[in-house]
């Protein structure tokens, strides 16, 4: 058996502490040198960020992480964080439609991508749209029998509704829900939107705003509603004139009848003015139809006055190679032309212009002498004109001639 005091010298002699630091230093030394030169992997699950999406489009349900896998020295991985890695889906030159796209990574530097799972999306870009939708003021049950809305003001009138092209096609309508006894206290109320729609939407439609205020009466009697009137016409004016505008006076008139049903009416009809063929404006009382529902009446007045406006339709016309007669008397006896003829563009409605017989002179151009000394000299050439207005012309080909005197 080993002697106690011996061990207790040796233990605490210097050489024994000598050798036990080296040992320790040493395998320090073989942890840091091997903890540096191993590699290791490591998951991390990286946000997925779309670039060069297309204006006025959006991403139907996008994947929004992948996971990156990474080697590395451990202290290099353990010091990264998702941030640090960069994931990216390139959608540009792409426009609506479905698209299977690489799923692009970088990677911090010091560390290798070893997989990124997926490595591909399947993305759908869809047209983001921004609609204008009136706001309707719904009532749960029909307002007790002699009571109705007056005067109502909606503010805004209109919601801003954003969303892709699919789920807004589903919205039926846009309302509020006064309460009987809220329209009883009367004065203003703010009250909250209600999207009517067909089914769920599949992507996120935001709306503004989400209140909107009302301001009504509850008023006793009978509903009124203020219409336009329309003027039902058939037919065209003959070919030498255009319908140029229908005017009506007045342009609307009251209705009443039970509220949903004036609500439905959207215009009181004249009765039918047919136009066929006509050749001037015609301005005449004519009787309103009373509307297709029997519920509702029309108040006041039963005809309006209407006006229809005609526009003339002109045509062009070439008249070709027409003889320039020369008139005027000077020094000299007889003169000649040159060229001896020209053509004239003449306008005018369908029916004067057809019947227009070149033969009988109505358009005919001429040249004036009169007073000309010189013997050669280019003039005007002037246009008579015997259709008493009903013509006109545009142009004379060529507009100038020359005229030489004739000798012998």
């Amino acid at each position: 058996m080993a002697d106690p005091q011996k061990t207790d010298d040796l233990i605490s002699s210097p050489l024994f502490l000598k050798i036990i630091s080296v040992v320790i230093a040493f395998t320090f030394w073989f942890y840091v040198s091997g903890s540096r030169t191993t590699e290791t992997t490591r998951s991390i699950m990286a946000a997925l960020e779309y670039l060069n999406v297309p204006p006025q489009t959006t991403l139907k349900g996008p994947l929004r992480e992948v996971e990156v896998i990474l080697s590395g020295s451990p202290g290099i991985l353990s010091s990264i964080s998702p941030e640090s890695v960069v994931c990216e889906v390139d959608a540009r030159g792409l426009s609506v439609g479905k698209y299977r796209l690489a799923v692009r990574v970088i990677a911090p530097k010091d560390v290798k991508l070893i997989e990124v799972i997926p490595t591909h999306v399947d993305i759908e870009l869809m047209r983001y749209i921004d609609r204008l939708i009136p706001v309707e003021v719904s009532l749960g049950k029909e307002l007790p029998p002699g009571l109705y809305l007056d005067m109502v003001e909606i503010i805004p009138k209109d919601i801003s509704v954003k969303g892709s092209e699919k789920d807004l096609a589903k919205i039926g309508s846009v309302r509020i829900n006064p309460t009987l006894e809220e329209l009883k206290a009367g004065g203003e109320l703010t009250l909250p939107v209600e999207i009517v729609k067909s089914d769920s939407f599949e992507d996120d439609v935001s709306y503004e705003p989400k209140n909107v205020k009302l301001r009504a009466i509850l008023a006793e009697g009978v509903p009124k509603k203020n219409v336009p009137v329309n003027a039902r016409i058939i037919g065209e004016p003959t070919d030498d004139f255009r319908l140029k505008a229908v005017v009506v006076e007045p342009g609307v008139v009251e209705i009443e009848g039970p509220l949903a049903k004036i609500n439905a009416v959207t215009k009181v009809d004249t009765e039918t003015i047919d136009i066929t063929d006509i050749s001037k404006e015609l301005n005449m009382v004519i009787p309103l139809r009373n509307p297709e529902d029997p519920m509702v009446k029309l108040v006041g007045a039963s005809s309006v006055r209407v006006s229809v406006l005609l526009n003339p339709f002109t045509v062009t016309r070439l008249l070709s190679s027409l003889n320039v007669s020369v008139e005027g008397r000077s020094v000299y006896p007889r003169w000649k032309a040159e060229p001896p003829s020209v053509n004239v563009t003449v306008e005018g409605i369908p029916s004067e212009v057809n019947s227009l017989d070149e033969k009988e002179l109505l358009i005919q151009p001429f040249v004036n002498v009169t007073n000309i000394v010189s013997r050669r000299l280019t003039v005007p050439v002037r246009i008579r004109n015997r259709t008493e207005g009903k013509l006109k012309v545009l142009k004379v080909d060529p507009p100038n001639i020359t005229v030489t005197a004739v000798l012998q």
